[in-house]
């Protein structure tokens, strides 16, 4: 994508100084001028485009290499946490169900005292 716009830039300078020439109301020297100029910042352009498209490059790879190495050690802490989560919810779980026998004991006995009234 980055190749296709720095492209787009050079055939677009050229195109436009070629243009520029043909209809210019300038000198020949102006107009030289003008187009060495226009010429420059199109390099220019195109040596920052590669000094930053260089970064990102380097900056992705970086990032890559530390999320391989972050990885194992996020699932190795989720894991443990999954195992101290089930280790402490376990008991809790018992006892709710504990409870919800014992309410449905209690629920059973009203009924049964509502039939016999």
């Amino acid at each position: 994508m980055i190749k296709n716009f720095i492209k787009g830039l050079l055939f677009g300078s050229v195109l436009g100084g070629g243009l520029g020439l043909l209809f210019a109301p300038r000198s020949g020297n102006d107009t030289r001028r003008k187009l060495s100029l226009s010429l420059e910042e199109a390099t220019r352009t195109q040596e920052d485009l590669n000094r930053s498209l260089k970064r990102f490059t380097n900056s992705a790879k970086e990032t890559q290499t530390l999320i391989t190495k972050m990885i194992p050690e996020l699932m190795t802490g989720l894991q443990k946490d999954i195992e101290a989560f089930q280790f402490q919810a376990e008991p809790r779980i018992k006892r709710i169900q504990k409870q919800a026998e014992v309410l449905n004991e209690h629920i059973a006995q009203l009924e049964t005292a509502k039939k016999h009234e």
